[in-house]
């Protein structure tokens, strides 16, 4: 699945957004709370692009990913791997990926293995006055900027019309098939062992790579080849090598194919619908809960943390609809995280002054439809889940996650099904 469904098509130029992530928002699915983004469609078929960083302030987490036109997160600059500030040049080399050391003027360069590509800038923040400050202060100091034309590619630039003109939008099969046929023979695999084999399945599948058009094979029924590759997408859920348990129900995708999928592309297919622009998990980590499992929509739970996730950036846990958007509610509260108001059950701030870090006491949240009025003693640690009895899922994120928290070391929240507004558990 190509990756540009970003709201600008002003290619090489950050836009900034300004407001943090609501139930209004629908831009991506799974979105943040507590980042603000700055997104970027990278266009490589008529000049090189120069990625400005400006020095990291203190204890705010930063990652500004690079996503090659499949979604592979190829390079990461920021607070975790190549914080030094300064100018970074993105060049197209169609194997090898990756960042590299400083050369000349550049703190490093950044070769994306696609003439095309994305980009989408994380900040954390706090609040809706930090917020503030950060639009004023600090996404400012990130920059993209195409430097002057050389003899191009042989890609076309990326335009609105290369991905949308004279296809069939309407009918997603087709559209995806002819739209690869578009894009395929200037984006080559990431791993350049697999470009042989690639192009071979899609002449195969009826994409003419050198004329750049899809012809459906004579006896394809191309509706029910994507009914295939949607069940082999998500056959993933239980193949072997995939997800990692991480206990009590808990599971996370194998580190090494969190992010970059390299010639596993149906995990990229599924991450695409799933959680669409993952991190690598050197810069976050996404556990899941029950993954082949269904929670009742109607049900109350309360999870139970075992002491204080182990991280260098912040986590948060954030609950969304079954479309994967956020779920309205009359706090306008979409996420419990470090940075809030969550309470141990005497009623002290689990990341109050004076709490330890490393703290093992255990504190409890609530997930619990916005149809039922919360008691106050759960207010402070409540997660709202949609009213109706909607479908909803949630995930947790650790930005800068530690060792701790794949091995073994940190045990992971127990889920309990309850009644509404239980009682609140005594201190451990």
């Amino acid at each position: 699945m190509p990756l540009f469904q970003l709201s600008s098509w002003t290619t090489n130029t950050l836009a900034h957004e300004t407001t943090l992530a609501n139930a209004s928002y629908h831009t991506i699915v799974l979105p943040n709370v507590d980042t603000l983004y700055s997104e970027a469609l990278i266009d490589l078929s008529r000049s090189d692009v120069v990625a400005t960083m400006p020095s990291l302030e203190a204890g705010r987490f930063y990652v500004w990913p690079f996503y090659d036109l499949y979604g592979n997160n190829f390079c990461n600059i920021g607070t975790e791997t190549n914080s030094t500030a300064g100018k970074y040049l993105i060049k197209f080399r169609p194997s090898n990926p990756g960042c590299t050391a400083a050369s000349g003027e550049y703190k490093g360069i950044i070769y994306m293995p696609t003439v095309y590509g994305a980009s989408l800038l994380r900040i954390e923040v706090s609040n809706t006055s930090d917020a503030n400050y950060v639009v004023a202060s600090i996404q400012p100091g990130f920059r993209l900027s195409a430097l002057p034309s050389y003899s191009p590619l042989s890609a076309p630039p990326l335009t609105q019309a290369l991905l949308n003109g004279n296809l069939t939008t309407n009918n997603s099969p087709l559209y995806i098939m002819q739209l690869t046929a578009r894009l395929a023979a200037y984006n080559p695999p990431e791993v350049a062992a697999d470009v042989a084999s690639v192009t071979f399945m899609l002449e195969t599948a009826g994409i003419s790579m050198t004329h750049h058009t899809y012809t459906t094979p004579s006896g394809v029924d191309l509706s029910q080849a994507f009914a295939a590759a949607q069940a082999l997408m998500f056959g993933i859920i239980t193949a072997p090598g995939v997800f990692e348990s991480l206990g009590n129900g808990w599971a996370e995708i194998t580190p090494a194919l969190c992010g970059d999928f390299h010639s596993r592309y149906d995990v990229r297919a599924f991450i695409a619908v799933q959680a669409y622009l993952q991190l690598q998990a050197s810069q976050a980590l996404y556990p899941t809960f029950e993954l082949s499992e269904t929670l009742f929509a109607n049900q109350t739970y309360m999870l139970q943390f075992f002491g204080k996730p182990q991280i260098n950036g912040f986590w948060s846990l954030t609950m969304y609809d079954g479309d994967g958007f956020l779920v309205p509610n009359s706090l306008n509260r979409y996420s419990l995280n470090n940075r809030g108001n969550l309470t141990y059950p005497d009623g002290q701030l689990v990341y109050g002054d004076g709490s330890p870090a490393d703290s093992a006491e255990d504190f409890y949240m609530l997930l619990q439809s916005t149809d039922s009025a919360v008691s106050p003693e759960w207010e402070s640690n409540w997660l709202p889940t949609p009213a109706a009895g909607g479908a909803f899922r949630f995930y947790l994120r650790f930005y800068g996650p530690t060792d701790t928290l794949l091995d073994g070391e940190y045990t992971y929240p127990n889920l309990t099904a309850v009644a509404v507004n239980p009682p609140l558990p005594s201190s451990s």
